[in-house]
């Protein structure tokens, strides 16, 4: 074999490990949007289903259009979640291909989006609570000055969620960095760094376990008014943190769902390499 060609295959090499470097680890995904009228997913092997009898009998499920404002001028389903008022309430989810992450004994690298509408005045609205029998405080909410956050992680500017206005908003997390951040509508309005929160209060039952990986909707503190009534379009998980620009180009509340993933970029510019490559080998060539 000539030096040019053995040059050839070795660049040929180098370009595919470049390439699967490139590519991050897979990555579980589950998404419901409720189209079915029911609790069945959309997308992936994942699980959800009511915490107690009372939960199915509360909610409700419908179309938009009327009394509730479409999303971006189109028709979308949703789930109604009215305010659970006992610790039993709440939605479990099961996530069923996704294992322990990000170096510890449960799931500590994940991103939960929700596509949501508050409708009423602005209240204390819990998002998802880690423990699924609902025995502390939730672990994410909307406040009651339409802030997003939790004491321990912060919390994002006041009034960045208005009543009755669909968002996308979005909890990212390697707890083993330290790292959350928040996102409404693709955007970033608060982050968290510091110490490791590795498989601390945050991190979530993985397959490996018994237990419902996590509960939505509900938390356990009776002593004031902590649940407001919501409508959800839909409600998607990816265990792994997602990328601001991931999130940037996921963007706001979208009646057709959340989910596909857009690749991540760094797959492109192994592909851009491998392209230029192409090129150079086309150019000697000639």
């Amino acid at each position: 074999m000539n030096t040019t060609a053995i040059r050839f295959w070795r660049g040929i090499a180098a370009t595919m490990a470049f390439l699967a470097c490139s590519q991050p680890g897979r990555a579980a995904s589950y998404e419901w949007n409720f189209s079915a009228g029911n609790l069945s997913p959309t997308l992936g092997n994942g699980v959800m289903t009511y915490a107690d009898a009372e939960t199915g009998t509360l909610t409700g499920f419908g179309n938009t259009g009327g009394g509730v404002p479409n999303i971006n001028g189109e028709v979308a389903a949703y789930m109604h979640v009215p305010a659970l008022a006992n610790l039993g309430n709440g939605y479990h989810l099961k996530l069923n291909d996704s294992g322990p992450n990000g170096g510890g004994d449960y799931i500590n690298q994940y991103t939960i989006i929700f596509d949501i509408l508050s409708p009423g005045s602005i209240n204390w609205t819990p998002f998802f609570n880690a423990a699924p029998n609902n025995g502390n405080d939730a672990d994410w909410y909307i406040a009651d000055d339409g802030s997003l956050g939790i004491g321990v992680l912060g919390y994002s500017s006041a009034g960045i969620i208005a009543p009755d206005t669909w968002y996308r908003v979005a909890f990212a997390a390697d707890l083993g960095a330290g790292t959350v951040s928040y996102y409404v509508n693709g955007t970033s309005v608060h982050d968290r760094t510091g110490g490791s929160l590795i498989d601390g209060r945050f991190a979530l039952y993985s397959n490996e376990d018994v237990e419902p990986s996590f509960l939505l909707f509900n938390e356990g503190d009776l002593s004031g008014q902590y649940t407001h009534e919501l409508y959800v379009s839909s409600v998607a998980f990816v265990d792994r943190r997602l990328s601001p620009a991931e999130l940037l180009v996921l963007g706001g509340p979208n009646a057709q769902g959340i989910l596909p993933i857009p690749e991540p970029a760094t797959v492109s510019l192994g592909l851009v390499g491998w392209l230029a490559f192409a090129g150079m080998w086309r150019r000697r060539r000639g």
